[in-house]
């Protein structure tokens, strides 16, 4: 894991509109960019149909691949229009080492530093990490010359708020942050979504580098590009997610030596995402984690026979296989949702609380009951399912699985999914489809299932 693994993004945003900038001077090939064969999944897998780029008017002198002018009447009171038309790039790496701020790694004290010869850094940290690291940090950057300004915050979901992006704001604003200069976040996945998001809207978007420290962050929060926190409506409350931004990182910097100081239940946090993606894309993940779980999580993924970083791997590849072709999710039908369509409502209510991938656990184990209802899988998968996810002490239940939270948060997934449940469901370890016409009644029925494969043992 010294830099074992280097995956790369590298995907091109089309922006669609009425005014549409392609910046350069030699443009795009029309047809590559007119073409929609299904390998690009655009904004007319979303029901936006973009104006034919070979119609869309006359060349603009100074700008002839960028602005377009047309003279037809298109509707009612309007007899003129410009088509502004960009290609906006996106590129990032998710690198794996082992001792990021060990002195003789200059990776950070290096990497996307800014070109006016400033050797200093703005680092964002998780408060429990900065209890843990604080020191090493400290003296790493110092180590390489570096001035280091850090900002602490707490990084528990209930923290996840916009307070902290003013918080983080005053920060940038006193250290005088320059447009090309990165922010680095140091924490979990609570951390890297608030400074992601801060990053986003700090003069209209600037820099930024991830460090995911947890387990959870370095499989989920770390590969793509989603950023945000939670709204606090004064009429709806608590709303998970309602802000945010799709901003990528300049790169995510990932280090699993990191979990060797997470306790048992955070590790088995991050496990269940783990699992989300053996369900539905991964066999050979869900052999691993059947054969080797509860090993794995008792050495704190640092064993050396290379089962632990297999599984990280297989998760960030499959991860970014899913992501990669839809990251701005226009296609909507999404299989890495699985576990993420009861689990935001679950998540909120249950007392005593569920951390996120104890919730999308819940969640996945929820749906593999509705699988096996609907006879997509066999009883001996569902059964196999369950017993690995309790050899690892995953929760498949909780008490406020009720049918009117459950039926709450099918609600919540339409309204997020564009008028349609889009319910992954599974057909197969590894195999999966989607549901739009889950009834409350076969919710009720399913509550009434997954209660009774748990009967008195209800694992919390």
């Amino acid at each position: 894991w010294a830099c074992a693994g280097l995956f790369g993004v590298v995907l091109e945003r089309t922006l669609w509109a009425r005014s549409r900038p392609v910046s350069g001077e030699d443009g795009v090939d029309d047809k590559r960019v007119d073409t929609n064969d299904g390998d690009f999944v655009g904004p007319a897998a979303a029901g936006i149909v973009p104006v034919d780029l070979n119609k869309r008017g006359t060349r603009n002198e100074r700008a002839p691949r960028n602005v377009f002018t047309r003279t037809v009447n298109l509707s009612a009171g309007c007899d003129k229009e410009w088509t502004n038309y960009y290609e906006l790039p996106v590129e990032y790496t998710v690198e794996c080492y082992r001792g990021l701020f060990a002195i003789g790694n200059d990776t950070l004290a290096t990497r996307f530093m800014p070109e006016n010869g400033l050797r200093r850094r703005f680092l964002v940290v998780d408060d429990k990490v900065d209890e843990l690291y604080g020191k090493m940090i400290r003296q790493y950057f110092d180590h390489y010359s570096v001035s280091a300004r850090i900002v602490v915050i707490p990084g528990e979901e209930e923290n996840k708020r916009f307070e902290m992006v003013d918080r983080i704001f005053e920060e940038l604003c006193d250290f005088g942050l320059h447009r090309r200069e990165p922010i680095v976040a140091v924490g979990g996945g609570v951390v890297l979504d608030i400074v992601g998001f801060t990053a986003s809207l700090y003069r209209r978007g600037v820099p930024y580098i991830r460090v995911p420290t947890t387990l959870l962050a370095i499989v989920d929060a770390s590969v793509g590009v989603k950023t945000g926190v939670d709204y606090v409506s004064k009429k709806h409350g608590p709303l998970k997610n309602r802000m945010g931004a799709f901003y990528a990182p300049c790169a995510a910097f990932l280090d699993k030596s990191f979990i060797a100081t997470q306790d048992e239940r955070n590790i088995v946090n991050g496990l269940c995402e783990i699992m989300k993606l053996a369900l539905v894309r991964s066999r050979e993940l869900f052999q691993l984690l059947e054969d080797h779980g509860p090993r794995v999580i008792a050495e704190k993924f640092q064993g050396a026979d290379g089962v632990a970083d297999r599984i990280i791997e297989l998760g960030i590849q499959l991860m970014l296989e899913e992501l990669g072709p839809n990251l701005w999710e226009y296609k909507l039908e999404r299989c890495v949702d699985y576990g993420h369509s009861f689990s935001k409502i679950i998540e909120m209510v249950a007392e005593p609380a569920l951390m996120h991938g104890e919730a999308v656990n819940v969640d996945g184990f929820f749906c593999v009951v509705l699988s096996h209802r609907r006879r997509l899988i066999s009883t001996a998968v569902r059964d196999r399912i369950m017993a690995t996810m309790h050899a690892m002490k995953l929760p498949t239940y909780d008490k406020s699985c009720t049918i009117d939270v459950m039926w709450q948060g099918l609600l919540d997934a339409v309204e997020h999914r564009h008028g349609k449940q889009r319910l992954p469901l599974i057909t197969n370890v590894g195999e999966y489809t989607f549901a739009n016409d889950v009834s409350i009644e076969e919710l009720r029925e399913a509550l009434v299932e997954f209660e009774a494969l748990h009967d008195k043992r209800m694992p919390q």
